[in-house]
């Protein structure tokens, strides 16, 4: 059982490592705010800047439908029509290379509706707060994009709990046979198989309760994948002689 034990944990760190986390928002992202518009774009190439531009056109070619006008590079900026530019910032960026040596970027921008435009605060974080999710084995380790760790946290408290209740009635099955049995030899071998499934009951608690601590420490400490963080940004409803509406306010 212990054993068992340390390989659930190298298991986890194995996961750990090999999961290098991709961000939430890279399986595509679209947000429409008052002053901008944050969203997603790929680049795929054999190199890792010429997928980054190819990603930066596709931002572009947006903004060209957006806009009807015509984009074009200027000064690591985006210029239209010639005269406005428009600003854009780079909020987060992911890169991979898969296995035929193509790298694959992802970037998340933010581009102002028009310059004169102040960003909104947006945060690209993979720090979450605490959540009651933390005290289910796995759920907050799903919530945070870590499938893997959460499926083998919820498996090994199954399995403990399952190997508690195992144990708990072949002890109790044993303990009733011995009771009755007269033969002396017999009745012998029921109690010492009863010990045996206390013993191994207990290491079941044992490790089910580890397992459970570990989870909860785990998912209040481990970062996560990395999403958008729109906390600082509310819609607030208002009222006014011309009707209702909606105003934007931030927190700081």
């Amino acid at each position: 059982m212990h054993k068992s034990l340390l390989f659930f944990g190298i298991a986890l760190m194995v996961c750990q490592v090999l999961m290098a986390q991709s961000p939430q928002w890279k399986l595509g992202y679209f947000k429409e705010l008052d002053n901008s518009y944050i969203e997603t774009a790929l680049g795929v190439a054999k190199s890792i800047d010429e997928a980054r531009n190819k990603a930066a056109t596709e931002i572009i070619r947006r903004r060209d439908e957006t806009t009807g006008a015509s984009a074009r590079i200027v000064n690591g900026q985006v210029a239209v029509s010639g005269e406005l530019v428009v600003k854009s910032r780079l909020l987060d960026e992911y890169i991979e290379k898969r296995s035929n040596g193509v790298y694959y970027v992802y970037i998340l921008t933010q581009t102002a509706k028009h310059p004169d435009n102040v960003f909104e605060p947006v945060t690209v974080t993979n720090e979450y707060p605490f959540s009651a999710r933390s005290f289910v084995p796995g759920m907050q380790q799903f919530y945070k994009g870590q499938t893997f760790k959460g499926l083998a946290f919820i498996t090994a408290e199954v399995v403990s709990i399952g190997g508690i209740i195992l144990c708990e009635n072949s002890r109790a099955e044993y303990s009733n046979k011995a009771s009755v049995e007269t033969n002396v030899k017999r009745k012998k071998i029921y109690i010492d198989n009863a010990n045996t499934m206390q013993t191994t009951r207990n290491i079941f608690i044992s490790a089910a309760a580890a397992v459970y601590v570990w989870n909860v420490i785990d998912a209040i400490v481990t970062k996560g994948a990395k999403y958008i963080d729109l906390q600082d940004i509310a819609l607030s409803p208002y009222a006014s002689t011309e009707g209702f509406g909606l105003s934007l306010s931030y927190h700081f």
